[in-house]
């Protein structure tokens, strides 16, 4: 089983590497002269898609799950909202039957099926959290909350059952880079479970060495599992370095620093994530006080930006799945998300239980604010909704 850890100090990221060099080529033929029309670089995209969305069809891998999050970053960029709803979506399924896969097989002989798919979500991660695309993140999280339990249970079986020394020791670090790998993705409830099983393994070890009836072959084997715990204390502080928020930051430090010419100004590009996890959500934001016109522009800059438009009307309770309710000083914002949604599976991880309103809850008179006075300020529709 390979190490877990995708990066150690300052090393980057290999898949971010790749899904890189898919987004840059990518963006050659859109950014190549402005003399050729928005429709042909549209065109090429939803092409790629189409490739990449046909393999992903096609494959119980994840090797077209990198293309995908490349063409959902460069839609994105390139103000292509719909493509990177697709693209997003396409690989949100890819990952759910890759996971339902792993689940399926693990256990059975010779299969390693989930151990490789973790090791892959994990670099998908990094590369999902650089590119802020919240819905590759959140299915992400979801199938790393149920797959990393599983890879560990199989590699302390390992330990278990393994006959010769090297070998368990070979396994108790795999259990390590584990630990690190969980750490540095910030899944740290997970990571501490790990952690507290490594320990375990190693006193275990070191009750079957203390029991060795050769002094030299004990002392080295005592001092072989203290290099293990060394080892894997130097990776966790490592992937607590290099976390992948950390990750991102620098990344996108380093972009901003490169001044390409095809690089979108940040009013374009900088949507709130609730906004750019997809495009078939309505937000109402509602005023408890007066508000400014700046603040007005933002959130109509935000709405335009995201794919979405202002809006005159409510929002539509057609085909809802839940309401999602959020506040700030003086402000607050009620999301509509409908079924079958890209926002459906992000929202469902990113609100509280109490922030949410089924539908059948919905009183008669219509949706309404939670927030004292507030009273609807904004309307920002999915396109086509007017």
């Amino acid at each position: 089983m390979s190490a877990f850890i995708f990066v150690t100090r300052i090393n980057t990221p290999c898949s971010f590497v790749a899904a890189s060099v898919v987004v840059l080529l990518l963006l050659s033929p859109v950014m190549a002269a402005d003399s050729k029309p928005a429709t042909s670089g549209v065109r090429e995209l939803q092409q790629a898609f189409n490739d990449a969305a046909h393999d992903a069809s096609i494959s119980d891998d994840l090797d077209p799950a990198y293309a995908l999050l490349g063409i959902a970053e460069t839609a994105n960029q390139q103000n292509f909202p719909q493509i990177a709803a697709q693209a997003a979506t396409a690989f949100a399924d890819l990952v759910k039957r890759v996971t339902a896969k792993a689940v399926k097989t693990n256990g059975k002989a010779g299969s390693s099926v989930a151990e490789d798919a973790l090791d892959q979500f994990v670099d998908l991660r990094a590369t999902a959290r650089t590119a802020n695309l919240p819905l590759p993140q959140a299915v992400l999280d979801d199938a790393m909350t149920t797959l990393f339990p599983l890879v560990a249970a199989n590699v302390q079986k390992k330990i278990d059952t393994t006959a010769t020394w090297p070998e368990r020791l070979e396994h108790t670090g795999d259990l390590g880079d584990l630990q690190a790998s969980a750490t540095q993705i910030l899944k740290d409830e997970i990571a501490r479970d790990i952690g507290t099983a490594f320990d375990q393994k190693v006193a275990q070890l070191r009750a079957l060495a203390d029991a060795d009836g050769d002094e030299s072959m004990r002392a080295r084997m005592v001092e072989e599992l203290a290099k293990a715990q060394r080892t894997r204390d130097d990776r966790v502080a490592d992937a607590k370095a290099n976390n992948i928020n950390i990750v991102a930051a620098s990344m996108q430090s380093q972009g901003d620093k490169s001044g390409d010419a095809g690089t979108l100004p940040a009013s374009e590009i900088d949507v709130p994530e609730e906004l750019a996890a997809g495009t078939a959500s309505c937000i109402e934001t509602g005023f408890a006080e007066q508000q400014d016109a700046s603040a007005l522009r933002n959130l109509r800059l935000n709405c335009i930006n995201s794919g979405r438009l202002p809006a005159q009307h409510r929002c539509s309770t057609a085909n809802l799945a839940f309401l999602c309710y959020s506040s700030a000083p003086g402000s607050e914002k009620v999301t509509y998300v409908y079924r079958g949604t890209p926002e459906e599976i992000y929202f469902q991880h990113k609100c509280g239980a109490d922030q949410v309103l089924s539908p059948d809850k919905v009183p008669a008179t219509g949706v309404s604010f939670r927030t004292t006075n507030a009273v609807l300020g904004f309307t920002c529709a999915p396109p086509g909704s007017e």
